[in-house]
């Protein structure tokens, strides 16, 4: 089915997006049978189910398709996505505004975000633009600041509508994207610092974004703004280590709200117990590691760099979210990766894996190896200034 693939990688995917499809049916279930306009117990689940299945037919697709192709629409693809976003903020494209904010396209009836593509879009336009400018990436102006000023943009876009969530995480991501292509320390830092003030600034003129970071310094009001983290951490506590069991929480009734999709792993917490939520980490540091073994035996550097920043992705995502549920970052709306109900992040996180998944049919050793750890490659590349950091995986042979 997956030919040459990472067949771990798959099935790790398999069982990650299983466990969201149990847990999306043990929180709404309930809730669903309970609601008027509703009625009955399947609603999200028969959602999710159709969106799982077009994920696959995509990710199976993507799996197929030569990943060196996407090099040659890098810039349609971001220029495709930019104009999507741009379109957030236009009346009678959207689907409307929820919370204050305008996330949603709306085409034939069907919402999807803009903000997913485009981060999708940016990871295969950053893999190719460092590919391409390896040996000059050390050039602040040269090398760096086109591309920094091509992430500031989307962004600036993705915070407009406004979703700070998506947009620290776009910024993390190509963050790790730079500092493994080679980007020197100092002019990451030079950017960073004045970029995270910036971004500071706008957040906390945002009463919505700023009443979260408030929330979350202080605790907030047990029955307004910090009822949802609280109700949150009730459910991991009194999940104790082996869980509920699957259907018997109870914080999902009605006490956690949107516990399907960017809380869901409060459910995993509370009926699986800390055996199941150890699990679930597992699974994605799993993933994690696969990706990185499959961006080590990529045959050149576009396949490096892409499969970087497509693991990254999940990496970072599934983070940002487990980080929000446990309470150790601010609320960020960002939906834990596979398993949260959801249309666009789990699609475009099912093709993205699809991606990884061609990539590792390329690979130029077997993925079971073991990475050799050449300190002569980690000192230098192929030229003085290709790949000089020193705990750089592997080097690329010049005419890659």
């Amino acid at each position: 089915m997956i030919g040459k693939a990472d067949k771990m990688l798959f099935w790790i995917t398999i069982l990650l997006i299983s466990v969201g499809i149990v847990m999306i049916y043990s929180a709404t279930s309930i809730m669903c049978a309970k609601t008027a306009r509703i009625g009955y117990s399947t609603y999200y689940l028969q959602r999710e189910l159709f969106r799982v299945a077009l994920g696959m037919v995509l990710m199976l697709i993507a799996s197929r398709v030569d990943y060196r192709r996407y090099k040659r629409i890098s810039w349609v693809f971001l220029t495709f996505a930019g104009l999507l976003l741009v379109a957030t903020s236009i009346p009678g494209f959207t689907g409307g505004a929820v919370k204050g904010a305008t996330r949603w396209l709306s085409i034939g009836g069907k919402t999807f975000q803009p903000s997913e593509i485009a981060k999708l879009a940016l990871i295969v336009f950053l893999a190719e633009y460092l590919s391409r400018k390896g040996e000059v990436l050390n050039r602040f102006w040269k090398g760096f600041v086109p591309a920094v000023a091509i992430v500031g943009a989307v962004v600036l876009l993705v915070a407009m509508e406004p979703n700070y969530g998506i947009a620290v995480a776009i910024v993390m991501i190509s963050t790790i994207m730079f500092f493994v292509a080679g980007v020197p320390i100092r002019s990451l830092i030079y950017i960073g610092a004045p970029s995270a003030a910036v971004l500071a600034v706008a957040i906390m003129n945002s009463h919505h974004a700023r009443q979260r970071i408030m929330t979350f310094l202080n605790g907030g009001d047990l029955l307004g703004s910090g009822f949802q983290i609280n109700q949150s951490l009730i459910a991991l506590g009194t999940g104790g280590i082996f869980g509920k069991g699957i259907g018997n929480g109870v914080q999902k009734l009605f006490y956690v709200p949107e516990i399907h999709t960017d809380f869901i792993f409060s459910v995993i917490g509370e009926e699986l117990g800390l055996i199941g939520g150890i699990a679930v980490l597992s699974l994605f540091l799993l993933f994690s590691w696969r990706g990185l073994k499959i961006a080590v035996r990529a045959p050149d550097r576009y396949g490096y760099n892409l499969a970087i920043g497509l693991t990254s992705m999940v990496f970072v995502h599934a983070a940002l979210n487990i980080g929000v549920v446990l309470e150790l970052l601010p609320t960020t709306g960002i939906p834990l990766p596979f398993i949260s109900y959801g249309g666009s992040a789990l699609i475009v996180t099912m093709i993205s894996c699809g991606i990884l998944l061609n990539i590792s049919s390329h690979a130029t050793r077997p993925l079971e190896s073991d990475l050799e750890l050449d300190n002569d490659h980690f000192s230098k590349g192929t030229n003085e200034n290709d790949y000089r950091r020193r705990w750089h995986w592997r080097t690329f042979d010049s005419g890659a």
